[in-house]
């Protein structure tokens, strides 16, 4: 039953990018936000993600009823249901959508954490661990690809707040799935909150070694690269006029060949050694990116193809990329981490990786700010004139990390990829991906 069930809650976790294209349309046309405050909203969605440890510190260390992980579950299903329910309903400013968001994302963050505290209790052997976490990221894989093309289309039918009430549906499952999870009563002595930080610290401060503290830097720095996928999906909407049917298309791709990419990773790049692996990526992310330029600078007119065909063959091209690019993250953070503590520094770094993200996201909006890329509102027009120089620095950006590449430790991808996988959501997904491995880290 509950080889089950567990799959399941990854499933609904994935099939929570229906709420994809609504966000970007909701912000847009609904609550009328800058291109700035959508680039904000959305590092506040990471920020949950980035502070785990502390779900699994209390889980592990403060019992609710005798029980470790139903009370954590069930809770994670209320704030993930209140969180969409509240974009369905009261929200009409900036403020309301940040509260809103902050409280599903914290949800759906403790619900990860808790699920993969229950797959960790039931992976007796390193066999068992891979096929179950493996089964695990095909449920998340599976929830996200059946809702990718409705995404776009119920946005149209319904839309972008019925949406949003439809999402918040599938945290009840969660709920439900609490309620049937079989647990054993917890009836030890508990350590207590301060006895238990000051041991867990205590592990941390022994296991840093220059090599984590490198690993750390790269991770962040390679986060942390400004994003321009806010002020890149206004422009395809008012510029562009792309529709939601048409972004739900492009994100179907994107799920696709992001698949392709996993297994491109499995087949042919996992005994390439690390940092081999992320100079080229590097590469290929900036060499890749000039078919999104062209969407700006209008190639696609001396192509004589329509925009629409541009982009979906952009995406073809840079999805794939950007699980490869996030694969390797993975690894880096699971071979790094030393015996002993390695489920609370795995956590650790994750959660840096994820911080890395709100300055992503806080980059991108300052850059849209400096340059004065907006949309257009009640009084003053759109203006994307400078649209392509924030690409280019963002893009650019990606050979950032190279300052502090041939710091990392060398290390191989082998045997190693079902070690983590991503968070299942929060992800506010862009339409067409531009940057490799820009995702939550579970």
């Amino acid at each position: 039953m509950m080889r089950i069930l567990i799959p399941f809650v990854y499933f609904i976790a994935g099939a929570t990018a229906l709420a994809g294209v609504a966000t970007t349309f909701y912000f847009k046309e609904d609550l009328q936000l800058t291109i700035v405050q959508a680039q904000i909203l959305g590092s506040i969605s990471v920020i949950p993600w980035s502070i785990k440890p502390l779900y699994g510190f209390f889980s592990d260390r403060v019992p609710v009823f005798r029980f470790r992980r139903k009370p954590y579950l069930f809770l994670a299903g209320i704030l993930g249901f209140a969180g969409y329910v509240s974009l369905a309903t009261w929200v009409t400013s900036f403020t309301g959508a940040a509260t809103a968001l902050f409280i599903s994302a914290v949800g759906f963050a403790i619900a990860d954490v808790i699920v993969d505290g229950i797959v960790a209790e039931h992976s007796r052997t390193q066999k068992e661990a891979g096929k179950l976490q493996s089964i695990c990221r095909a449920a998340l894989l599976t929830g996200a690809l059946i809702v990718s093309y409705l995404s776009g289309i119920l946005v149209e039918w319904i839309g972008p707040r019925n949406v949003f009430f439809l999402t918040g549906m599938l945290p009840v499952l969660t709920m439900v799935f609490a309620f049937l999870l079989t647990e054993t009563p917890h009836y030890g002595i508990s350590t207590g909150l301060i006895a238990g930080a000051k041991e867990t610290w205590r592990l941390i401060r022994q296991a840093i070694r220059p090599e984590i503290l490198w690993a750390a830097a790269f991770l962040l720095l390679w986060r942390s690269t400004p994003s321009s996928g806010g002020a890149f999906n206004y422009y395809l909407i008012d510029e562009l006029h792309f529709q939601p049917e048409f972004f739900g298309r492009l994100s179907l791709i994107s799920h696709v060949m992001g698949i392709v990419g996993v297994l491109i990773f499995r087949k042919w790049l996992m005994s390439i050694p690390l940092k081999v692996l992320f100079f080229w990526i590097m590469v290929a992310s900036v060499v890749l990116s000039l078919p999104t330029m062209g969407l700006i600078y209008g190639w696609y007119l001396y192509l004589g193809v329509s925009p629409e065909f541009f982009a979906m063959a952009d995406t073809l091209i840079s999805a794939p990329l950007s699980e490869i690019g996030f694969l390797p993250l993975m690894v880096l953070i699971a071979r790094v981490c030393p015996k002993g503590v390695e489920a609370t520094m795995f956590a650790l770094l994750a959660s840096l990786a994820n911080i890395g993200l709100v300055f992503s996201d806080v980059g991108g909006a300052f850059l849209s700010k400096i340059f004065n890329v907006r949309q257009a509102t009640d009084t003053l027009p759109a203006n994307y004139e400078n649209l392509h120089i924030v690409m280019w620095i963002a893009i650019l950006s990606s050979f950032l990390p190279l300052i502090i590449l041939r710091r990392l430790p060398e290390t191989r991808a082998t045997d190693e990829l079902t070690v983590g996988e991503p968070a299942p959501s929060g992800e506010v997904p862009i339409a067409v991906p531009l940057e490799p491995g820009k995702q939550e880290i579970g």
